[in-house]
């Protein structure tokens, strides 16, 4: 059923996909906002911001606004990626006109306090503290770093110290006009609600929104390079990363990657499970992981092992890359991963939350819905020969960056 859709009368669109039968409702505002359109001086503050929406209001404290989702039960959340930040809200039918209410006084009406910003920061702080003593973030972290090179995909999304420390409330201010306006952004529901009641509730909610409108963005086209980086670190482990060429988004070859990725590294059955850990018993797990953006793309092979077996890792993780490229799939290694993929794709649009967000990409991704029939035939149209022709034309056998982190000093034989 194609979705409902309005617009608002300061212009903003808002979309709604019916579920009659449920008794939750979801909400999510995107905004055309990440950290590709950060400036190297202001790395960091798309996601700043993010946070920053949720610290006062011209009309709520933090502690109200704290208190107000907390009242709504369900969840209310948000998060930054390279290319979109992401509002949303999953409640009970009933509170879906008050979850629509916050979330515009969040998206129009924050204040930025210094005060708040300066408590902020040091959250930030700590949260980006965490993420260094991750070894799995930081490992993909160089990852994209070496790979991207100098573009801001090659940059956390989270920023770094210093950048973090520069940030004012002016600058905050600035980057939230610039992006935060009707020609950036857009609202999706999904749920059993009343549509008139809320499009009444958004219209009032959404009226203060920044009337600031600039053309679109410029940004560049992500290049990558295949290149080693290694990090001499005391962990337990040393933890490898792959990376190879993907595909945008709306690439005629996403279903053939999709499914290439989840035979090589996406389930028990997988290519790399079966060598690595159960053949080898060379790591607890392995993974291969597509990620698309609107004009590129990155597959990530990750695993961590004993320092004593980190040559033998890359060496399989490589040959199993290279393998791709001369063995294809067998009939019905094909329909296991299509079935995996139809059943992770499928399932997850059982509930508002996953049918809220099926929207929201749909729309940034393609302008209008992708129906499920669509989908369905994109994947059951995908053949063994497709999946090879892929493999051969990215290269993967060839070009592949590394990023490697553990205790690089210690002897390969020791642990064997």
């Amino acid at each position: 059923m194609p979705y409902h859709e309005h617009k608002l009368s300061n212009g903003v669109m808002v979309y709604w996909d019916p579920m009659k039968e449920s008794r939750a409702a979801s909400i999510g505002v995107w905004v055309k906002a990440g950290s590709r359109f950060e400036t190297p001086e202001n790395g960091g503050v798309t996601h700043f911001l993010e946070h920053m929406c949720f610290k006062g209001t011209k009309t709520r404290s933090a502690q109200e606004i704290a208190n107000e989702m907390d009242y709504l039960g369900g969840e209310m959340n948000a998060f930054t990626s390279q290319e979109v930040t992401s509002f949303y809200a999953t409640v009970l039918s009933e509170n879906a006109d008050r979850a629509g209410e916050l979330l515009g006084d969040l998206l129009t009406n924050s204040v930025f306090d210094p005060t708040e910003i300066e408590r902020e920061r040091g959250v930030v702080l700590e949260e980006l503290a965490e993420s260094m003593d991750d070894p799995e973030d930081r490992v993909m972290e160089s990852l994209f770093r070496t790979y991207f090179g100098g573009h801001p995909f090659g940059s956390p999304i989270l920023g770094t110290a210093e950048t973090i420390g520069h940030f004012s409330e002016e600058s905050v201010r600035r980057y939230f006009v610039e992006h935060y306006h009707p020609g950036n952004l857009f609202i999706t529901i999904a749920g059993n609600l009343d549509w008139n009641r809320m499009i009444e509730t958004l219209d009032e909610s959404f009226r203060n929104i920044a009337k600031y409108s600039v053309s679109e963005m410029p940004y560049s086209k992500p290049e990558p390079f295949f290149k080693k980086i290694e990090e001499d670190e005391e962990f337990e482990q040393v933890h490898l990363c792959l990376g190879v060429r993907g595909l945008p988004q709306t690439d005629a070859g996403q279903s053939a990657l999709r499914i290439l990725t989840t035979h090589l590294g996406g389930g028990m059955s997988s290519r790399l499970f079966q060598e690595v850990r159960e053949k080898r018993g060379l790591a607890y797990s392995v993974y291969a992981s597509p990620l698309s953006f609107s004009d590129g793309g990155i597959v990530r092979i990750a695993a961590s092992t004993r320092p004593s077996r980190r040559t033998e890792l890359q060496e399989v993780l490589v040959s199993e890359l290279q393998r791709m490229e001369s063995v294809p799939l067998s009939d019905a290694e094909l329909t296991r991963a299509r079935n995996q993929l139809k059943s992770s794709l499928l399932l997850g649009l059982e509930s508002t939350g996953g049918r809220m967000s099926k929207m929201g990409r749909d729309l940034l991704n393609w302008g209008r819905e992708l129906p499920l029939s669509e989908i369905e035939r994109r994947v059951d149209s995908v053949t063994p020969e497709d999946i090879l022709a892929l493999v051969r034309q990215l290269k993967w056998g060839d070009d592949y960056a590394i990023s490697v982190l553990g205790p690089l000093k210690a002897k390969e034989s020791e642990g064997a």
